[in-house]
């Protein structure tokens, strides 16, 4: 059994603990009421905010330091199952050196890929997309934001040029970056078109006229499994478009009653079912 004087000490130091739990809620709800709680969550909003749009600042100017001693050694992002590489920013910003990404990820605790994403959307924003970089930095647009828009712009195939970049650029800027994936899709494929930038067709000759196609053979192969396996596609294709014919439906009481074909109850109703095929081996009955 515990002690008088044991079981007032335990008393007292759970009445002690209830008063602190019970001060502390009160000091939360009287400095951080619902408007204060909203009023919080949105500074917290705009400093992470200007925190990235300083972050992807430093990264450019971080680049600047470390241009590559050649083309080779420049950051570039490898290409699964291919030799070919893309640069971490599009046509008109310039090159990085490949050994600042892996030490500016080092200090950031992030990955090499991250390292050289971030470097590049802060090239991209501010070589080639300036308005939309200048609202990234005047708090306007969300970083976020813009970083979705250069990643776009950087991987666009074909490769836009400054000139494209900076249509897509105004189109963007305009509505402050708020555009959705699917629209910044069909802005990029607008660029393309506008500024000629796709790919030529290959069945297209010099003077403008489109290559003429032979059409395939009507005829079928004279021998072999070819002709197999046209007559069995003609076959299935001609089996396809003829018509099933619908089983013939009669009322179930004929088969049953046999002559009493006229005498059918009006309270028994009439169920449906399909004609019973007769044997071959046996004669068809014949009713008078």
């Amino acid at each position: 059994m515990l002690s008088p004087g044991r079981l007032s000490d335990r008393t007292h130091i759970i009445e002690h603990m209830i008063e602190t739990l019970e001060r502390d809620a009160a000091e939360v709800d009287d400095d951080l009421s619902a408007a204060g709680l909203l009023a919080s969550i949105r500074t917290a909003r705009e400093t992470e905010n200007a925190a990235a749009a300083r972050q992807l600042d430093l990264a450019a100017r971080w680049a600047d330091l470390h241009p590559p001693e050649s083309i080779h050694s420049a950051a570039s992002f490898s290409v699964p199952g291919c030799e070919h590489e893309e640069p971490i920013a599009g046509p008109g910003t310039p090159l990085v050196a490949e050994f600042c990404i892996a030490e500016l990820g080092a200090v950031l605790g992030i990955s090499t890929t991250a390292a050289k994403r971030l470097v590049g959307h802060a090239l991209e924003l501010r070589h080639r997309l300036p308005r939309l970089h200048a609202g990234v930095q005047s708090g306007s647009v969300p970083a976020w934001r813009a970083r979705s828009v250069a990643e776009t712009t950087i991987h666009s195939s074909p490769a836009l040029t400054v000139e494209a970049a900076a249509f897509v650029d105004t189109q963007v800027a305009a509505v402050a970056g708020r555009i959705g994936p699917a629209q910044l899709d069909r802005l990029v494929a607008e660029a393309i078109k506008r500024y000629d930038l796709a790919d030529a067709d290959p069945t297209d000759d010099p003077g403008g006229r489109v290559a003429a196609r032979r059409p395939p053979p009507r005829h079928p192969p004279r021998r072999g499994r070819a002709l197999r396996r046209h007559h069995a596609v003609r076959g299935r294709a001609r089996h396809r478009r003829r018509p099933r014919p619908r089983p013939r439906l009669v009322p179930w009481r004929r088969h049953v009653e046999g002559p009493r074909v006229g005498r059918v109850s009006r309270r028994t109703p009439l169920r449906c079912t399909r004609r019973p095929r007769p044997h071959p081996d046996r004669p068809r009955p014949r009713h008078p």
